[in-house]
């Protein structure tokens, strides 16, 4: 049986081009070691939107913690570069949005925010329906139309 990792990568070679899969899988690793390097504090108030070139994109709700990020990104990329165990980040940029697609808890576990994303493109399901393991299914879909969505909403490739 194959790895978590390894299923991730085939499912995504399937179906996205090779730039945007590996911009996916880099802001997936990037995202779920967020909060372990900037904290509980930061993290409810940004989030990783996008990584491309090396630059992280950061998503804040004020101009004012995209600023601070800005400041002290001299920490911050080294930090999340060591917990990802290589150079994946040089720098960091942040846009202002309304609000965040995830939020943080008490509890620190990212929950998605109440408004309900927009469903996965059919190809993409039925090409993730050949991953075996569910969780990682879900993560999977959820990065490739988190993706997709934010390509379509910049006007991207």
């Amino acid at each position: 049986m194959q790895g978590k990792h390894e299923q991730f990568k085939e499912i995504l070679k399937r179906v996205l081009s090779d730039p945007a899969r590996e911009r996916i899988y880099s802001i997936d690793l990037v995202s779920r070691r967020w909060e372990d390097v900037v904290g509980t504090h930061l993290a409810r108030r940004s989030e990783p939107e996008a990584l491309l070139n090396g630059v992280l994109t950061v998503r804040v709700t004020e101009a004012e913690w995209g600023k601070m990020i800005y400041r002290v990104q001299d920490r911050i990329v080294p930090a999340l570069n060591n917990a990802l165990g290589g150079v994946v980040v040089k720098r960091i940029n942040f846009t202002k949005r309304r609000r965040l697609e995830f939020q943080v808890n008490v509890s620190q576990k990212v929950l998605p925010k109440t408004s309900k994303p927009s469903p996965p493109p059919d190809v993409l399901i039925a090409a993730a329906n050949h991953i075996q393991d569910g969780e990682l299914r879900e993560v999977v879909l959820k990065s490739a139309t988190r993706y997709l969505r934010a390509q379509r909403e910049h006007g991207g490739q």
